[in-house]
């Protein structure tokens, strides 16, 4: 099937999923993640080897930061100042890391955002035609473990955009399972003076007992 009429009916497709999803979710949220992943499917369909992998590599950043930033205590002006630019957290390895450490994902996909890291490094480095075919590439693409092996077969781009739509599914999925961290109540002074008041008598009445 050519590729438009591929995305032609990718289309059909979610209009007609997102249709029937609306009518059971009142919130609309299952048919907006629907139709992300079939947009995002379809935007790799359309793009070359180099532009799959780059737009792959800079949404999925993206998703993951958005996952960061819902996890977090909601502080926008903290979230950009650690997340964008030239933030402690703005690299794709620092997000990747600290959502791992955090338990917002799990080893595959840790052990993927890094391949996908690395992947989208050697496209974006190397001005020499590059591809799914190039050697280094095709190893990479095939050590990505949050798709069964199965799906791999011969053609090394559908299995690597496969596996993208995975850890997109598995970002939004954790996505809707967590609470957001609260504020902590502010430290009790209070509580602290009386308490420190407290041991400063009875060092005071140890002092006076030994002198």
């Amino acid at each position: 099937m050519p590729t438009q009429n591929k995305i032609d009916y990718l289309h059909q497709v979610i209009e007609e999923m997102t249709k029937l999803i609306a009518t059971a979710d009142e919130s609309g949220l299952a048919g907006s993640r629907l139709k992300e992943f079939m947009d995002f499917r379809t935007s790799l369909i359309q793009e070359s080897d180099r532009g799959s992998v780059l737009m792959a590599a800079a949404f999925i950043e993206d998703k993951l930061g958005y996952l960061l930033e819902s996890y977090f205590v909601e502080n926008e002006k903290i979230c950009k100042q650690l997340l964008k630019g030239n933030g402690a957290l703005a690299t794709f390895s620092s997000k990747i890391d600290l959502a791992f450490l955090l338990g917002l994902i799990p080893k595959n996909i840790f052990d993927d955002l890094h391949l996908l890291r690395k992947i989208r490094n050697e496209f974006a480095h190397t001005a020499s035609k590059i591809s799914f075919e190039t050697a280094s590439i095709k190893d990479r693409t095939k050590a990505l473990s949050a798709l069964s092996k199965e799906m791999l077969r011969d053609d090394t781009k559908a299995y690597f955009m496969r596996s993208m739509t995975s850890i997109l599914t598995a970002i939004n999925m954790k996505m809707e399972s967590f609470e957001r961290c609260t504020v902590q109540d502010d430290f009790d002074v209070d509580i602290f003076d009386k308490s420190l008041k407290t041991v400063e008598e009875g060092l005071s009445q140890y002092d006076s007992q030994t002198t």
